[in-house]
């Protein structure tokens, strides 16, 4: 090969790789607070709250609970023989009630995927966890101003779901065998836990096992979904918090035991509550399930969501697993639009056609993503290199905001 096209090659990777990197040329719209988790979940680090304008960080907040619309967030205080409650404004961080519970209590921990759990869809109910000889919850109401009912149950329990009228209290019984566990009901209002597992009915000897992934709830209340990785494939447990029953939706899978591209599943819900979308770019496909008894996937498609291997450099290899992601899917308010990680970057991908629309961010490897409450802005953060993005889902241009040191988890995004 003569020096003029080893030169010319050099030349035309510089560029591929200075266009692919070089696009955000474009300032960051003012005016939104974006919340993200830096580091790795619950290892003592806090949520920072960045100004979009500037990017710096205006406000850190402890590990917490939010409101499923953030309008409440609460932490939990441990203090000499008490603990103490509180719901602030995370937007403000003015404290807007408190209560004093019981020492040792605290909010529950779904899974170490980023913030913690315990409160109902609706954000009327709040429940808190105290582990010991056996496990004890309370159950109130997340305004604080009532007392916490105590609940008592013998045996390893933990957190899974709560009611919207706070009379149901979902569980995970952890088994002796640690590949199994059962779902439980706790009817608070009787004060009793049913004698019965929640199961598929259809399948109710069928034991339960898996790894817990993505999950999503509709603010209705009508179901809480949530992926589960096993040996045997991937599926969704659809729990309808007004039941004692729960269905088993088996996920297309490449290679049931294929556990590493299992965990790239994410799953985004329609505003309505009626539609969810599980999407997983390494195997590229998207399923649609839509709601109802039994909840059914309605659509499965290939999606092209991944870019061949670039010649001449490597620019671009296989993804890698990197486990289970907080926000990794995102669906526009019109739902229309579902936007997915790729082997690089983000896709744009029409919810009519499955089919891929828009490429951004090629070619990066983000981690999460989420997009405002009001639909304007995507933001993507890649964790690594500590990069955070400003999409505009109208125009496709990308600005690049000051970001903090490992951008873990995007939480939330609001007008300010």
């Amino acid at each position: 090969m003569s020096r003029r096209l080893i030169a010319l090659l050099i030349l035309t990777i510089s560029i591929l790789t200075a266009c692919g990197r070089a696009i955000a040329n474009h300032p960051a719209a003012a005016g939104y607070l974006i919340f993200l988790e830096g580091g790795f979940s619950n290892g003592g680090e806090s949520v920072k709250v960045l100004d979009s304008g500037s990017g710096t960080v205006v406000r850190e907040l402890p590990m917490g609970t939010p409101a499923s619309d953030w309008s409440r967030y609460y932490i939990v205080t441990q203090l000499s023989g008490s603990a103490q409650l509180k719901a602030i404004d995370p937007a403000s961080g003015r404290t807007i009630a408190q209560a004093t519970i019981p020492a040792s209590y605290s909010l529950p921990d779904i899974a170490f995927q980023g913030p913690t759990a315990g409160i109902s869809p609706n954000g009327q109910w709040l429940a808190l966890t105290q582990k010991g000889a056996s496990t004890n919850f309370l159950v109130g109401s997340s305004s604080l101003t009532d007392s916490f009912k105590t609940i008592h149950v013998n045996g390893d329990f933990v957190f899974d779901a709560l009611s919207n009228d706070g009379k149901s209290l979902y569980l995970i019984q952890k088994m002796k065998d640690p590949n199994h566990y059962q779902v439980r009901l706790y009817d608070v209002a009787a004060g009793a836990l049913m004698p019965q597992p929640v199961v598929d009915k259809r399948e109710p000897n069928e034991p339960m096992n898996g790894i817990r992934g993505d999950s999503a709830a509709d603010s209705i209340g009508n179901y809480v979904y949530t992926v589960y990785i096993r040996d045997g494939g991937p599926f969704i447990h659809a729990l309808p918090l007004d039941e004692p029953i729960a269905w088993c939706v088996d996920l297309p899978s490449t290679a049931s035991n294929d556990m590493e591209r299992q965990f790239h599943w994410a799953l985004a819900l329609s505003h309505d509550g009626r539609t969810l979308y599980a999407a997983n770019e390494a195997v590229g496909t998207v399923a649609v399930m839509t709601s109802g008894e039994p909840p059914t996937i309605v659509r499965t498609a290939p999606v092209a969501m991944n870019l061949p291997p670039r010649q001449g450099g490597g620019l671009v290899t296989d993804a890698d697993a990197k486990g289970p992601r907080i926000g990794g899917a995102a669906l526009s308010p019109d739902g229309r639009t579902l936007y997915s990680f790729a082997n690089v970057g983000v896709v744009a991908i029409d919810t009519a056609t499955l089919k891929v629309r828009a490429r951004y961010l090629d070619p990066w490897r983000p981690d999460t993503m989420r997009l405002s409450t009001d639909g304007k802005w995507l933001y993507v953060a890649e964790s690594s290199e500590s990069k955070l993005w400003q999409i505009d889902p109208a125009t496709g241009a990308v600005a690049e905001l000051k970001s903090v040191v490992n951008p873990w988890a995007l939480l939330w995004a609001q007008p300010k």
